[in-house]
C-alpha cells in the first residue's frame, strides 16, 4: 500500500510546484466557497505569477552557476566532501519510507491544525521534500524507517509552528494576508538569523549604518535603483569569475532584468491569492468561530524584494570562500543554486538593511557548513541505499540546504548519542 501511495504522490509532485499550486488552490477555493469561476480565475492567476516567478529564478540561477564554478575552478580548492546540491531531493522520494513519510506528513499537518498547535494548512507539497529530505538522511543513519518518520514529522511540527510566529510580521511586511511560509529551506535559516539580525541592531555603528534600498537610492541617486545595483552586481561577479567584457556585460543585463521582473510577477501571483485569502476569512468566520487558518505557500513568493535580491547576488560569490572556514570540507559548488532560500526568511526582520542581511547570512552559511560536513556520511548512505551513482573517486558527498540543515543534525546527534546510528 506504501508503494501505490509514494508512486501517487510522486506522479502529483511530478507537476512540478507549478502544478501542484494550481490544483491545491482550485481546491482550496472550491472547499473555502469559491463559485466555480472565480476559483478557477484565482488559480491560473496565482500560477501565471509563480511560473513567471519561477521562470525568473531558473534565470537568476541559469546565470549565476557558470559564474561561480568559474571562480571555483580560478581558486584550485579542492576538498575531500562532494556537494550535490538538490541531488538529495531524489534520495528524499526514493528512500524506503518514503510512503510512510508522505502519509505521516500530511496527517500531522491536519491533526496539529484541529490541536490548535499550527495555524498554517501546508499546501505547498513540492516543498514536502525538505521534510522527506530529513528523513532520508536520518534513514541513511540508522537504517531505521520509524526513526525517518519521526525525524520529518519533527521538522514539519518545527517548520509550521515557525511560520506561524513570523507569518504576521510576512504578512504585513509583504502585503500578502491569509498567507504563511512553512518552506523548510528557509525555516532554520530564519531561526539562526533572526537573532543575530537583532543582535545586530544593537551594536554601536553597526546599527546605525543605513544600507536600505530605499536610503541607498536617496543617497546615491540613480545608483542606487535596484535595476543598476542588480546590473553592478551582476558585472562585479562576472569580473571575479574571469570572464571576458561581453559575458561580464551580459551578466550585469540579465541580474538587472531579474531585480525588476520578479517583483512585477509576484504581484501578479498575489492577485490571485488575495481572492482566495478573503474567502478563508468568510470560511473560518462562519463554520469555524472565527479561528485563522493560514494557506502554506512556497518561500519563492517572498523572494522579489529589492533588499533581498541584492543579498542574494552579493552572498552567492562569498559563500563560495566562505568553504574554507575551519571545520568545513565541502567545497559549495551545486549548492550555490539554493543560496536565495538562506536569504529570504531574513529580509523583513533586518528592515531590508543588506549590511545586516548578509552578515546574518554569514552566520547562518557557516553553521550550516559545518552540519554539512558532518552529516556527510549519513548522506553519503542514503545515496547508496537508494541506488546514486557517487561522482567518480568520491568517498563523502553532502550539501548544504538540506543536507546541512540545523533542526535534521540536532535529531541526527540526538539518535547518535543514543547508539542508533549505524557507522
Amino acid at each position: 500500500m506504501f508503494d501505490v501511495i509514494n508512486k501517487g504522490f510522486q506522479w502529483f509532485t511530478g507537476l512540478g510546484s507549478n502544478g501542484i499550486l494550481c490544483v491545491a488552490l482550485l481546491i482550496i477555493g472550491l472547499v473555502l466557497g469559491l463559485k466555480v469561476g472565480d476559483a478557477i480565475r484565482s488559480a491560473l492567476t496565482a500560477t501565471v505569477g509563480f511560473i513567471g516567478l519561477n521562470l525568473i529564478v531558473d534565470m537568476l540561477i541559469a546565470q549565476m552557476s557558470p559564474a561561480t564554478m568559474a571562480m571555483v575552478e580560478r581558486m584550485h580548492w579542492n576538498l575531500d566532501v562532494v556537494d550535490v546540491g538538490w541531488g538529495l531531493m531524489g534520495m528524499a522520494w526514493g528512500q524506503p519510507a518514503s510512503g510512510m513519510v508522505i502519509i505521516a506528513l500530511i496527517a500531522t499537518n491536519i491533526v496539529l491544525i484541529f490541536l490548535n498547535f499550527t495555524k498554517t494548512l501546508d499546501v505547498d507539497f513540492w516543498n514536502y521534500w525538505s521534510f522527506a529530505a530529513c528523513g532520508a538522511l536520518i534513514y541513511g543513519a540508522t537504517q531505521n524507517a520509524i526513526f525517518a518518520v519521526l525525524a520529518a514529522c519533527i521538522y514539519m511540527a518545527v517548520s509550521l509552528k515557525w511560520a506561524d510566529t513570523v507569518a504576521p510580521k510576512y504578512q504585513e511586511f509583504y502585503g500578502i494576508p491569509g498567507c504563511s511560509w512553512p518552506t523548510g529551506a528557509i525555516i532554520a535559516p530564519a531561526m539562526i538569523g533572526i537573532p543575530v539580525v537583532k543582535l545586530l541592531q544593537k551594536i554601536p555603528i553597526i546599527k546605525d549604518i543605513k544600507a536600505d534600498p530605499e536610503t541607498m537610492e536617496r543617497r546615491m541617486g540613480i545608483f542606487g535603483e535596484p535595476i543598476v545595483i542588480g546590473a553592478i552586481l551582476g558585472m562585479l561577479i562576472g569580473v571575479v569569475a574571469g570572464y571576458d567584457v561581453r559575458k561580464i556585460l551580459l551578466l550585469g543585463f540579465n541580474m538587472a532584468a531579474v531585480m525588476i521582473l520578479l517583483p512585477r510577477m509576484i504581484q501578479i501571483m498575489m492577485e490571485g491569492l488575495i481572492s482566495i485569502s478573503d474567502q478563508a476569512k468568510i470560511f473560518t468566520a462562519k463554520y469555524m468561530k472565527g479561528r485563522e487558518v493560514w494557506i502554506g505557500i512556497d518561500a519563492s513568493t517572498i523572494m522579489g524584494n529589492p533588499a533581498t535580491m541584492s543579498s542574494i547576488l552579493i552572498m552567492t560569490p562569498v559563500v563560495t570562500f566562505m568553504s574554507i572556514i575551519p571545520g568545513n570540507r565541502m567545497l559549495a559548488t551545486a549548492s550555490l543554486v539554493a543560496v536565495p532560500w538562506f536569504i529570504i526568511g531574513i529580509t523583513a526582520y533586518a528592515k531590508e538593511n543588506i549590511l545586516h542581511i548578509c552578515l546574518a547570512a554569514m552566520v547562518v552559511f557557516a553553521v550550516y557548513f559545518w552540519c554539512a560536513t558532518a552529516m556527510a556520511g549519513a548522506h553519503t548512505e542514503i545515496a547508496k541505499i537508494v541506488g546514486s551513482e557517487l561522482p567518480e573517486g568520491t568517498s563523502l558527498i553532502s550539501s548544504l540546504s538540506e543536507g546541512g540543515n540545523p533542526i535534521t543534525f540536532i535529531l541526527y546527534k540526538i539518535l547518535d548519542l543514543l547508539g542508533f546510528v549505524k557507522f
